[in-house]
Formats: structure tokens, sequence, C-alpha cells
């Protein structure tokens, strides 16, 4: 499997266009247990989560947790397409309210039931990102799809305001040191 890899990366590395197709489809979004790796390029997303020299085998990883990995977990395309997906799920999984799809979407990112005081922030941040959305200064498409005119098949009676306000949320959820680095 090829991980996708930005432009300015394969530029610098001197790859022939072509070369490093990313895969795409179902197969982007599954484990891979053989990742493509070329030597002279380490995978930007990689190196931020601390991986392993691949030129040796590598028995334990250390745990980390860096300001640049948080950064790529809350920037990188792969992990902002991972939120959207989370989004959707909570929205037709979830519940019927909010408490309940909040309290879905912590289990579902960390394996344990939120406690009242994680489920409210979790609330609260729903309830800010709404506000903003409302207020015109996020464009609820656009984060739901990457494109500002494109709109993602939605569970019935959701609206793009409340898709782009779970994106937001499953951002942050997806970003959470427990999610990350589980113990």
């Amino acid at each position: 499997m090829f991980p996708p890899v930005p432009q300015n990366v394969l530029d610098y590395n001197f790859t022939y266009p072509g070369y490093w197709k990313a895969a795409e489809g179902p197969e982007r979004y599954r484990r891979a247990l053989y990742v493509f790796r070329k030597r002279s390029m380490p995978d930007p997303v990689m190196s931020n989560f601390d991986a392993p020299n691949g030129d040796f085998s590598c028995a334990r990883r250390v745990r980390s947790n860096t300001p640049l990995a948080a950064l790529t977990g809350l920037n990188e395309t792969i992990f902002v397409e991972a939120a959207r997906a989370l989004a959707l799920r909570v929205l037709k999984e979830g519940g019927a309210d909010d408490a309940q799809r909040a309290a879905y979407a912590f289990f579902l990112c960390t394996s344990r039931h939120p406690t009242e005081a994680e489920r409210g922030a979790v609330l609260e941040l729903l309830h800010s990102r709404r506000q903003k959305l409302a207020e015109g200064w996020l464009n609820p498409r656009e984060i739901t799809t990457g494109d500002p005119a494109k709109l993602p098949p939605l569970p019935a009676g959701t609206s793009p305001q409340d898709a782009a306000a779970w994106t937001l949320a499953a951002r942050v959820l997806l970003n959470l040191d427990e999610t990350i680095s589980k113990k």
C-alpha cells in the first residue's frame, strides 16, 4: 500500500510522476501491515508520530506524544477524512440526541464510556461549533467534504450544519492523547 504523501515531498526526492500512486478507495482506509516506504523519503506523518527507522526491525515502539503529532492529527488530510467518517457514523448510529451521540463518539475513540465532565466538554464543544457555523464563520459543506459546493450523503434528518459540527468535534476526539496512545 502506498500512503498519500504531499507532492512537495515527492518532488524533493526525485520521484517520477506516476511512480508513487497513493492508494484509493477502500484500500486507502484499511490498516496496513506492509506499507511502502522509500528510504530517502520518510513519510511525514509517520515521522511526526516517531515511527522507527525503516532500515531495521523494531520489536517495540516507544510511545510519544508531541505537539507536532497533535498538529498532524488536527490538520493532516488522512485524519480530517477519518473525522468526517466518524462524524457520519456517529450521526447514523449514535442515538437520537446529542448526549447519546457524544457518549457513543467518545466510546468509539477511547474504548470506554465518558465521565459526565468529559461528555459535558464534548457537548460544549459541539454547541460552540454550531454557534460558529450559524454565525457564518465556517462553511459546513467545506468541513464535511473539503469542497465548498459539495455535500456528502447525510443521514435522514441531519442538516449540513450538524454534520459539520460533529466533524469538528470528531477531529478533537480523534486527537485526544487517550485515542492516539492506548495504554
